[in-house]
């Protein structure tokens, strides 16, 4: 009987010690992953700001296209797309685009973004949000990001300071019209 105890004990034992290492393969996983998105959201604005600091040879429309089809889903370069046709169509003036998504602006000085964190994520999709410094002044960004064709990519931008979401003022504009 203290055999058939004691067993039972070790296996008890056992098992809580197993436990906890999925435990903490799980949590060292998700910070794994963590990190990695966090340096996947820095590695797409050094790209950014390099193509908005080489402007010599970009127009800011070329840089916008060519951000969009590296580092945003299909469902944001399908919006932007129809919005653009759609001003155009219009022929309404400025149309929807009136600032820069990427830079949160219309002009652009000294281009960084800051404490870069991850607010949210699931396996698919995520939240990020830093700060993004431009011409001098700080404006909190806020990325929803989704796993599409095996990479994290922007799914919508949203400027937290001015409380304004990109995606969602697409959608009211082709409405309002």
């Amino acid at each position: 009987m203290k055999k058939l105890l004691l067993l039972f004990l070790v296996i008890v034992a056992m098992s809580a010690c197993s436990s906890k290492s999925n435990v903490e393969k799980n949590d060292a996983s998700a910070t794994l992953d963590t990190a990695a998105l966090v340096q996947r959201v820095t590695d797409i604005y050094d790209v950014a700001f390099g193509q908005y600091n080489d402007m010599e040879t970009h127009s800011s429309a070329e840089i916008g296209n060519s951000l969009d089809s590296m580092f945003c889903t299909a469902d944001w370069n399908s919006w932007v797309k129809r919005v653009n046709a759609f001003d155009k169509k219009e022929d309404s003036g400025m149309g929807f685009f009136e600032a820069d998504y990427w830079i949160m602006g219309q002009d652009w000085n000294d281009l960084k973004a800051t404490d870069i964190r991850v607010t949210a994520m699931t396996d698919s999709t995520a939240t990020v949000e830093f700060n993004l410094h431009n011409c001098g002044n700080a404006t909190a960004v806020r990325l929803e990001m989704l796993l599409e064709n095996g990479a994290w990519n922007i799914d919508n931008f949203i400027d937290v300071t001015n409380d304004f979401d990109w995606k969602a003022g697409m959608k009211e504009h082709m409405n309002e019209k």
